[in-house]
This record gives C-alpha cells, sequence and structure tokens, in this order.
C-alpha cells in the first residue's frame, strides 16, 4: 500500500518523504522536487514515487487525510531545514540581527519528527491530537546563545576567517541542573505519542538529533536557500 502525502511543500513533509522512501514504501506525492530529490535512492530501491495513486494519507495543507498535520499530530518547537512555515519567529529575527520576546523551547529536529510520523503513517494509525515536541526544555538565552555562536562560525567558514573564540572551548549553553519549579513552562505531554511509538516501532519517543546538531542543519539550510550579508552586525535572511 502506498501512502499519499498531500501539501508536501516544507522541510518536514519533505523529510517523511524521504524517510518513508528509504524503507521501502511507495509514496505518492504531486511535487517534482521530491524526484529530484531521490533520484539516487529511486534506483537503488524497492520503492516508488509516483504522482497519483490511493492509500493512507498524510496531510500537511490542512486537506482531508488519515493523518492531518495539527489535528491529529500536533508538532511544537520544530527546527525544519530551512526558512519555511516552520521556522520559530525568535530564529527569523535573530537572523535579520533582531531581539524577539521569546518564551522557553521544547526544540525538535525535524529529522527525528519526520522519523515518527513517518512510522505512524506505515502502521497505519490515526491518533488524536497527539503532541510532539523535543524532551528538553531551553530557555530563550540558552537559544540564542547557541544560535549566535553556530551563526558566527558559519559566517566565518563562508569568509575562512575564524577566530578560536568561535572554534574552541565553546561549551552548550543551558547544560547546568536547573531546579523543578512550579512556575515552570509546562511541556506538552509526550506520554500518548511515546506509548503509541512503543507499539509501533519498540522504541518509543527517543528524539536523537542535538540541538546543536538540529541548529547547525538550520543555518546551513537558511545560507543555502537566501541571500545572506555575510556581517554579524547586519543579518537578512
Amino acid at each position: 500500500m502506498a501512502i499519499v502525502v498531500n501539501g508536501a511543500t516544507c522541510s518536514l513533509s519533505e523529510a517523511v518523504i524521504d524517510k518513508l522512501l528509504s524503507w521501502d514504501v511507495d509514496v505518492v506525492a504531486q511535487e517534482s522536487s521530491h524526484f529530484e530529490r531521490n533520484s539516487s535512492l529511486l534506483k537503488y530501491s524497492n520503492s516508488k514515487l509516483t504522482t497519483s495513486g490511493s492509500g493512507f494519507t498524510i496531510s500537511f495543507d490542512d486537506s482531508d487525510g488519515d493523518l492531518v498535520l495539527g489535528r491529529d499530530i500536533i508538532v511544537h518547537d520544530l527546527l525544519p531545514s530551512r526558512a519555511d512555515k516552520w521556522l520559530a519567529p525568535e530564529i527569523a529575527a535573530w537572523v535579520s540581527g533582531e531581539s524577539y520576546p521569546a518564551g522557553p523551547r521544547y526544540w525538535l529536529s525535524v529529522i527525528d519528527a519526520a522519523e515518527a510520523i513517518a512510522a505512524i503513517a506505515k502502521s497505519g494509525k490515526t491518533p488524536d491530537k497527539l503532541q510532539m515536541c523535543g524532551r528538553r526544555e531551553w530557555l530563550p538565552k540558552d537559544s540564542k546563545a547557541e544560535f549566535e555562536m553556530l551563526w558566527a562560525r558559519t559566517i566565518q567558514g563562508y569568509t575562512g576567517q575564524f577566530t578560536p573564540a568561535t572554534l574552541f572551548g565553546y561549551s552548550i549553553s543551558g547544560m547546568e541542573v536547573k531546579p523543578i519549579s512550579p512556575d515552570s513552562s509546562a511541556r506538552p505531554d509526550l506520554e500518548p505519542l511515546h506509548e503509541l511509538l512503543l507499539e509501533v516501532n519498540s522504541d518509543g519517543w527517543r528524539p536523537l538529533i542535538p540541538f546543536r546538531t538540529a541548529l547547525m542543519n538550520l543555518i546551513a539550510g537558511i545560507f543555502e536557500n537566501s541571500e545572506i550579508h555575510l556581517s554579524s552586525g547586519n543579518r537578512k535572511g
């Protein structure tokens, strides 16, 4: 049975399609970009990618489907692989060198999210308002510190003018132990997601991509798809 993906124009839907094809699952999608991106994989795998057909439907554009993102699975704090509809507003502001009054986040790599969504779709399950996000809380100051370090490192990579402060001895922000407080922001309930994934793949909800890795992937995508002024004081995306 094929899996039909509607509205596959964002980085999350692309990652879901890529994951399904890598599992030898047939996929139906309209956009030509999926054929271009997966041309090598399709040559040597048993999976098929077509523009028409029927099967279990995943919707990324609010169209009707067996699994509708935003209705059946609600994704929070996603780190996409480029600047698309999933880009958090504070990151968009930081790209432009602006401040933003952000709150705590439970950042989640697009790769981890896509693998879970693909596994659920492959199983044919239809959850109800399943919440999905990372497990660890990131305070705004720590998220911004990580972004600014990686952004500076990327700019220096483009210009070839690295500084020791950027390359060496930079510990990950926010690693200190934090006391549990009743004032802490409430994380979405991940237990239903964990239980469903235990049933589907026996692994449960275990995001594997570190925040820094996911953020670096996003920054690389922003640079690849945008005109960036290579100056830390004058950033535009």
